[in-house]
């Protein structure tokens, strides 16, 4: 289960036991720092769920919570100061500081903004939490104030903003990048680098599981990419025409599995700038069928599993038939970082390796399968 499902999933469920929690949230990193911003944990009476990078400083975050949670209103600003003032044994190589808000939930009033969040999260819809970190002195909102918009639509519930402001916003939310913002006088926003500087502040948190990474072919390879991704935090969908091998018993980890021919499994997905998509299917007529799809579609990431020959000739094939080079460029094939690879294990590892590095870096090079042996567009 991807961690943004886990987390509001956890929320829905605690509020209605009628019980509050805490929800500590990671708003702004200066240096190294074990987690990044919209990095969360809850903190209920009897358990905590999510982490924001473990060690003394979640321990100290956790104190905070508890005692907001004893309070029983409000909210708090904590930093987490990964520096050298507490036992590097503990934290390790981090040497950063971490700014996060601890704000409390309740059931009477915060329940109907949970389950919008959950039902997001779960259906891998485009949704962002909205919470009030610093108001000015004449606001009537408090620290933690929240709301949740939805980015699709063209208006944003926060008087004052400037048309400007409202578009930056919604793409903001889109492109899925937690921000720490400041509101100006004339109603802009500006990225905040710290808090203690003059202004609103406020903090876009996106729903994360909109990333979804896409398998298509449910064979030996894909049931480790598919832990994988569910470790990863990645809505993961499994797609394969044959239910004796996309179901629920081989792919327990899954959030969707989807019985259906390849393509029109793709063309219903409605692939977006937050979509991996790979393809590891039982043949070459079921992969191409699977790329058509796909690069008639925004998606974030393309790659096909394959020897160099085969990628490059499938590509050749397509740039034949009038499909643009440039997309053609930008097709992760042969799939995977050159870790020397055999098992569908190990395969599984070089995959999701290049993912993350492609997702956090953008680098591709000599280490990359595709750029090395096929057709791939070098970045550094």
């Amino acid at each position: 289960m991807a961690e943004s499902t886990l987390i509001w999933t956890e929320a829905v469920r605690t509020l209605e036991r009628q019980r509050p929690f805490a929800l500590a949230t990671v708003i702004n990193v200066r240096g190294s720092t074990p987690r990044e911003a919209g990095a969360k944990m809850i903190v209920s009476e009897d358990r905590q769920v999510g982490t924001i990078g473990g060690g003394c400083g979640e321990a100290e975050v956790f104190r905070k919570a508890r005692l907001l949670l004893g309070e029983g209103h409000g909210a708090r600003l904590a930093e987490v100061d990964l520096t050298g003032d507490f036992d590097q044994q503990e934290i390790g190589t981090c040497g950063g500081i971490m700014e996060v808000l601890i704000s409390l939930w309740l059931p009477d009033h915060d329940l109907p903004i949970a389950r919008r969040l959950a039902e997001a999260a779960a259906h891998g819809q485009p949704a962002a939490l909205i919470t009030l970190v610093d108001p000015e002195v004449k606001s009537d909102l408090a620290s933690g104030a929240k709301l949740v918009i939805d980015p699709r639509e063209r208006t944003v519930p926060i008087a004052g903003l400037a048309s400007d402001a409202i578009e930056d916003l919604r793409a903001r939310a889109l492109e899925g990048t937690p921000s720490l913002l400041e509101i100006g006088a004339a109603g802009t926003i500006k990225p905040a680098v710290r808090l203690d500087t003059p202004g609103t502040k406020i903090f876009l948190d996106p729903v994360s599981s909109a990333h979804r990474l896409i398998i298509a072919g449910a064979g030996h390879i894909a049931v480790p990419l598919a832990t994988m991704g569910s470790m990863l935090g990645f809505h993961v969908v499994v797609i394969d025409d044959r239910a004796s091998f996309a179901n629920r018993e081989r792919f327990p980890t899954a959030d969707e599995i989807i019985v259906r021919p390849f393509a029109a499994a793709i063309d219903a997905l409605k692939l977006d700038r937050h979509s991996y998509l790979i393809s590891v299917t039982r043949g070459h007529a079921f992969d191409e069928e699977t790329l058509r799809a796909a690069l008639r579609q925004p998606c974030r990431f393309i790659g096909m599993i394959g020897s160099r020959r085969r990628a490059k000739a499938t590509l050749a094939r397509f740039e034949a038939a009038g499909i643009d080079p440039r997309l053609l460029d930008e097709v992760h094939a042969p799939i995977g970082l050159d870790i020397g690879a055999e098992t569908p294990e190990e395969i599984a590892i070089a995959i999701m390796a290049e993912i993350i590095r492609e997702r956090r870096t953008g680098r591709r090079d000599e280490l990359t399968l595709g750029t090395k042996s096929g057709r791939l567009r070098r970045s550094n």
